[in-house]
């Protein structure tokens, strides 16, 4: 992202000699990694317990989740262990704080308590 980043780049050689400089500076080299739609991109895929925190979160403070909702209950299907459960990591076993966690995630987005049968 920082080699296509058309805006100004901070000197990596000026020293900031204030913290508003400091913070300035920072601000800018985040504006360069901050995708077009306004997220920061990264591969931290593996821990179970960050996507749920989000759901609870956009829960608790009325957040709407809209058109990504869907996409985490696929998320959270896909990583659901043989057993039933969840772990903390996708590829742990199933643990309790895993599996509540999860399951509650998947209620607040709409998945009934018992998929219906096919």
């Amino acid at each position: 992202r920082a080699r296509e980043w058309a805006g100004a780049k901070p000197d990596e050689m000026l020293r900031p000699r204030t913290a508003e400089e400091a913070a300035r500076k920072g601000i800018r080299y985040m504006a360069m990694l901050q995708c077009d739609d306004g997220h920061f991109a990264g591969d931290y895929g593996g821990p179970m317990f960050l996507l749920p925190g989000l759901v609870i979160s956009a829960y608790v403070t009325g957040a709407p989740l809209g058109p990504r909702a869907p996409a985490m209950v696929t998320y959270l299907r896909n990583h659901q262990q043989v057993d039933g459960g969840w772990g903390t990591h996708i590829e742990s076993p199933s643990t309790m704080f895993g599996t509540v966690l999860n399951y509650v995630a998947l209620r607040l987005l709409g998945v009934p308590r018992q998929p219906p049968t096919h």
